[in-house]
């Protein structure tokens, strides 16, 4: 009886539920059509039971498909929700290195647009940082990847300069995206409250190599770093009262003040002729100060050492002779080699080394810092100082450039001009090299007799640059103008640098001021001067870039209505930098000196 009253309930709910459904009650049976349960004979029980099954089916249908509820009242659960699909591939990652809050876009295959801002790490405070980026595309494995830079942000260069193609997957470590300051502003202090513009300052040099002391691990890569000249007050707390010498860490963003004494006593004379190991952690300067170390009584100027890694120490004096004996007479024009061990200078001094009897000739040196013992380099076979002055060294210190009148350094030297040597530490041997393509004297050009000129040396020691306006030097100079050369000191081959890609001469001097040194990379590939010449590229009075090997002519500087100072070169020729009249950093309205990305080489940033 119990199966029957729940069958009996049943079908009387479902046939009910039909007839709201749009069902009509038949009016001529009791209930209105609907049969009652307790007047129904047993063997219409199971055709009762039949009817319930059909009902139910009709309810579904007239519902919707919507679940009904069951006899006691209860909601059926939801259906479950379908398993997601798994993730097919492998997202792209990598990472961004640059300035902190650049802002680029990247794109991978030419799609799939990924907007990245640079951020500083937790508890970073350098002015460069890291940061991982994912694109939103996931890729199959074995499918190629293109990783390129669709917007750059202002004043600033972009290069994926690792892992910009290949095919999936590949570790986050693999692509490398940097960016980099095209015009970086140095010569300003700590925060950048106080700049130095290009009237007040002499011209910057440029170190940090990866290959030197420091290695990309440690971030000493080329570029980092910037020692100059500046009389601005407030410049690393100097007071203006004379021109100092200031380290800049482009990673810190610290300007330090060079030119002082041990607790950082700024100098009582002017400071000048900045040069910077190829490390970047060593700076040597002539100083007219007689404060920076103990002792200083000899009233002229002198070399003095400085060393990043003891900035507290303050400085040591170079220019002395045996038993630290101070110079006799001016030194000046300082040269140091790439690990900072290894000086060379001119100087007047005759108590700096044998072979100098007086000292009314300015002569050059080499000394060894850590022997604390000085070489004569100008001198005659005789060991006599015979007269020379602004020194080149090479990256390992064994190699010196160097200018003379002399006519008795080498044999057969009868022009009756100055000319250009190299002096070797290892053989001992000078060569003169300023010599014309097939090895004849060079001629006097259109230039002075008393022209002083200052030759540049490659790091590796094999090429020598200068400028002049000899015509016999190569074939075709006509111009009549002040041209650079470059010699390989090894073939003796002579290739002029002052011409455009097609070989077009100057038609103004190259560089700008008469025997102005110009710079030359590592390897001597890339030589980069500046010129007053209109038609080589850009307006006068900008600089240039030229590579020997391939003969490209590449322009570093295009602004109008102003002019450039002399330039420096890093290791690897990613960076020139020189001082410009023009305000070429965006983010500054201001002149002054400047380090000038060419994207030849990494920034020192961008490391593996």
């Amino acid at each position: 009886m119990v199966l029957w009253r729940i069958t009996q309930g049943t079908v009387m709910h479902l046939v009910r539920s039909q007839a709201s459904c749009g069902q009509p009650a038949d009016p001529t049976r009791p209930n209105g059509g609907h049969a009652r349960a307790d007047t129904a004979a047993p063997r219409q029980r199971l055709a009762a039971l039949m009817a319930s099954v059909v009902a139910a089916a009709a309810l579904a249908a007239c519902g919707g498909g919507a679940a009904p509820t069951d006899p006691i009242g209860n909601a059926p659960s939801p259906a479950p929700a379908p398993a997601p699909a798994p993730a097919v591939g492998t997202v792209l990652v990598g990472t961004v290195r640059g300035l902190v809050g650049a802002q680029l876009v990247l794109q991978n295959n030419g799609g799939d647009d990924l907007a990245i801002s640079v951020a500083r790490s937790v508890a970073g405070t350098d002015l460069y940082d890291e940061t991982p980026f994912n694109f939103a595309t996931r890729l199959v494995d074995g499918a190629p990847y293109l990783v390129s830079v669709k917007t750059a942000p202002a004043g600033q260069t972009c290069s994926v300069y690792k892992g910009a193609g290949g095919t999936m997957p590949v570790l986050a470590s693999a692509v490398r995206v940097g960016c980099e300051v095209t015009y970086d502003l140095v010569s300003r202090s700590t925060g950048d409250s106080v700049r130095g513009t290009y009237f007040d300052s002499s011209a910057p040099v440029i170190g940090g190599s990866s290959t030197a002391v420091g290695s990309t691990a440690d971030g000493f890569g080329e570029g980092r770093f910037v020692a100059f000249v500046s009389n601005a007050a407030g410049m690393g707390g100097a007071t203006a009262a004379h021109r100092q010498v200031f380290w800049r860490d482009r990673l810190t963003g610290q300007t330090l003040l060079v030119s002082a004494a041990a607790g950082g006593i700024e100098g009582n004379g002017d400071s000048f002729a900045p040069a910077i190991s190829a490390d970047g952690l060593v700076v040597v300067f002539e100083s007219y100060a007689s404060n920076l170390v103990a002792g200083d009584t000899n009233a002229v100027r002198d070399i003095f050492v400085w060393s990043a890694q003891s900035p507290a120490a303050g400085v040591q004096r170079a220019s002395l002779g045996a038993g630290g004996a101070q110079a006799n007479a001016e030194s000046f024009e300082p040269s140091v080699s790439g690990d900072g061990k290894v000086l060379a200078f001119s100087s007047g001094a005759s108590n700096l080394s044998a072979g100098v009897s007086g000292i009314n000739t300015i002569n050059v040196f080499r000394r060894d810092l850590a022997a604390g013992a000085n070489t004569l380099i100008s001198a005659d076979a005789a060991g006599l100082g015979v007269g020379g002055a602004r020194p080149a060294l090479s990256e390992d210190g064994n190699r010196l450039a160097f200018y003379s009148y002399a006519s008795t350094l080498v044999a057969g030297d009868a022009n009756g001009l100055w000319d250009i040597f190299v002096y070797d530490a290892t053989s001992g041997v000078r060569s003169r090299v300023s010599l014309a393509n097939g090895g004849a004297e060079r001629n006097q050009g259109t230039e002075s007799a008393s022209r002083v000129v200052a030759p540049a040396i490659s790091g590796n020691g094999r090429h020598v640059a200068y400028a002049t306006t000899a015509s016999n030097l190569v074939n075709g100079d006509t111009n009549g103008r002040q041209d650079v050369f470059v010699v390989d000191t090894q073939t003796g081959a002579v290739v002029r640098a002052s011409v455009d890609g097609a070989g077009t001469q100057g038609n103004a001097d190259s560089s700008s001021a008469q025997g102005e040194r110009v710079a030359l990379s590592y390897d001597g590939n890339w030589v980069a001067f500046n010129t007053n010449a209109s038609n080589l590229g850009a307006p006068a009075g900008n600089v240039l870039m030229r590579n020997l090997a391939t003969g490209e002519t590449r322009v570093v500087s295009s602004q109008t209505g102003s002019s450039v100072g002399s330039v420096s070169m890093s290791r690897g020729a990613a960076y020139v930098a020189f001082g410009a009249g023009g305000a070429l950093d965006g983010r500054y309205n201001a002149t002054g000196l400047f380090a000038r990305f060419t994207g030849l080489a990494r920034s020192w940033w961008w490391i593996d």
